[in-house]
């Protein structure tokens, strides 16, 4: 079986980090400079000694110069919490889009364990759930494991239906890899709920080439795969361009209304690669650096 994820693409996302300007950071001690003061190497500023404070923080060459005690304040590094939520109804299985979304997963994970922080990952098929919880670099090679050995998905019904089942309270950044396909009214309904689950949220929906222009022709039958309601169609010029007008609107549509609920959404294309959209795409858009 073929390495999903070889150790070249490991390497080449090996400095990037997850960046993020929430404020929502977990307890432990990591490698994010947090709003607070805490004990961190690296000197932030100076405050006026107040009873009760650490007498080792004072500085004593600003007292011997001012008469005035002063403590030393540091910058707090602090851990985040990173999930990322896999789609895994049928659609996602068309083409390409099952090993492209998967890579991205292990990717991000990748980048958050070797940063120090605490990374999640969650997804289903129609018999089983998935959920991985670790911290740290050495845990790199147990998500590529457990993500690569999911096989193609199999859920029926919608993702956004059971979407936040298995994602953890307080969340500083979470990542939802999806195609977006679903109605609109699906995604404005999981919209509403997520601000209360992350203060920084970002989708990473997923196309294949050929789904954006079908090369079908005649009369034929189609088949969704998720509900298996079938119709019957005549594929022409014309028939072809309403579809591609009516997968545009939609995705305009799905940007619209992630942005109102301050959602940030990337538009990454199998035939660009996982490199190209975790090492371009998301650094542009701020997300990496």
């Amino acid at each position: 079986m073929a390495d999903l994820f070889p150790d070249r693409l490991a390497s080449r996302i090996g400095p990037l980090k997850i960046v993020t300007r929430s404020r929502l950071l977990g307890h432990h001690k990591g490698a994010h400079r947090s709003t607070k003061t805490g004990m961190s190497l690296e000197f932030s500023d100076f405050r006026e000694y107040h009873p009760g404070d650490d007498l080792r923080h004072i500085d004593w060459n600003v007292y011997a110069r001012t008469d005035k005690p002063f403590i030393k304040q540091f910058l707090d590094e602090q851990e985040m919490r990173i999930h990322i939520l896999l789609d895994s109804t049928k659609s996602m299985g068309y083409e390409q889009k099952w090993d492209f979304a998967r890579q991205l997963a292990i990717g991000i994970g990748q980048i958050g364990l070797k940063s120090g922080d605490t990374v999640s990952f969650s997804t289903k098929s129609q018999d089983q759930e998935y959920f991985f919880r670790r911290k740290g670099a050495l845990q790199r090679a147990a998500i590529k494991k457990l993500v690569s050995q999911i096989e193609q998905p199999t859920l029926s019904g919608y993702f956004t239906d059971y979407a936040l089942r298995h994602v953890p309270k307080a969340v500083t950044v979470l990542f939802i890899i999806t195609d977006g396909l679903e109605p609109l009214d699906q995604w404005e309904h999981l919209f509403r709920r997520l601000p209360g689950i992350s203060r920084d949220i970002r989708i990473i929906t997923v196309h294949d080439t050929s789904e954006e222009a079908p090369r079908l022709q005649g009369d034929i039958r189609l088949v969704d795969m998720e509900t298996e309601q079938a119709v019957e169609v005549t594929m022409s010029t014309n028939s072809i361009q309403r579809y591609i007008d009516c997968k545009t609107d939609h995705e305009s549509k799905f940007v619209s209304m992630a942005k109102k609920y301050g959602i940030q959404v990337i538009r990454a294309e199998v035939a660009d690669g996982v490199l190209d959209t975790i090492s371009k795409k998301m650094r542009q858009s701020g997300w990496l650096r």
